[in-house]
């Protein structure tokens, strides 16, 4: 595949688009909605309404024949280029409710139009489409709106993994690891279970089980990074885990997600449990308890599992 058959994006465009992703895309009302996207403005554009837009001066562009249309209804057919300016304003500022803090300043011929991609501004209603373009600060104009609101973010569902804290091993434990071996949880470790949710492979939370639900007791904090000298690769430290059930959550119930908060299990958790080594698994085991304190004993190990 040869690049340069690729389409071309501006980094303007790309920019604009990263900002936008942020923003609220959609503001509807009884009669009708207003949709924001990132686009290049059509060749036909002839008219220009100058508007201030959360304190930033902009120009509106669209085409004059689309405009008329568009009000043709509200005007009971009556030319809406005929009518005065200040009327042909309050018009226009009647329609903007959609749009919080959009004020119409003024009407003039659009002249000579810059094309590259810039913010587009669509108008839907029972009468159709009225597609207009912003052309001005465009950033400055998107840090000022409203932030995306969860139901237009996509939904996307994450595995969430809720695993005893990982002890360390090295390369050369870990390789001699053999079925019936008992690994002891780290002294300390409280019988009633505090579990770490582990997110895609990402320690996200602390956690206290209950009989039919999780409690979020505080986010996780990732401890710095301690510089250690090895003399052999054979002592390298493994962090190694045990899973003892695993469940799905969606992304906007995390984003709500705070201390105190409770999970729902989708399923009892059990004394059987997956031994992961750099969250991946290599086999299973059986929690057991030993003088007091937990272990897993490893009832199979998964062959050719690399680490």
């Amino acid at each position: 595949m040869s690049t340069s058959n690729l389409p071309a994006t501006h980094t303007q465009e790309l920019r604009l688009q990263q900002l936008l992703s942020h923003r609220q895309l959609h503001y509807a009302d009884d009669h009708g909605q207003v949709s924001l996207s990132v686009s290049a403005p059509g060749d036909d554009l002839d008219l220009v309404v100058l508007i201030d837009w959360h304190g930033v001066p902009a120009r509106l562009l669209c085409r004059q024949q689309k405009l008329a249309q568009w009000f043709a209804p509200q005007l009971q057919a009556a030319d809406f280029a005929s009518l005065p300016c200040a009327l042909q304003l309050a018009v226009l500022q009647r329609d903007t409710p959609r749009l919080p803090s959009l004020q119409c300043l003024g009407i003039e011929p659009a002249g000579a139009i810059e094309r590259s991609a810039g913010l587009q501004v669509t108008l839907r209603s029972a009468q159709g489409l009225l597609p207009c373009w912003v052309q001005g600060d465009s950033e400055h104009l998107l840090a000022a709106l409203p932030r995306r609101p969860l139901r237009e973010r996509l939904n996307i569902q994450l595995n969430l993994s809720l695993q005893w804290r990982p002890l360390e091993l090295t390369l050369h434990d870990l390789r001699d690891l053999g079925t019936g071996d008992i690994l002891l949880l780290p002294a300390g470790t409280p019988s009633s279970p505090r579990l770490l949710g582990v997110l895609d492979g990402q320690p996200w939370a602390e956690l206290q089980l209950d009989d039919t639900h999780l409690e979020l007791i505080r986010m996780h904090d990732t401890p710095p990074v301690t510089d250690t000298t090895l003399d052999a690769l054979e002592q390298l430290p493994i962090p190694v885990s045990f899973e003892v059930g695993r469940q799905t959550l969606d992304l906007h119930t995390l984003s709500t997600l705070k201390p105190g908060a409770l999970i729902e299990l989708h399923s009892p958790l059990d004394a059987q449990v997956r031994i992961l080594a750099n969250q991946r698994c290599i086999g299973t085991g059986l929690l057991v308890q030993i003088d007091g304190r937990l272990g897993v004993r490893v009832d199979r190990l998964l062959e050719q599992q690399p680490t």
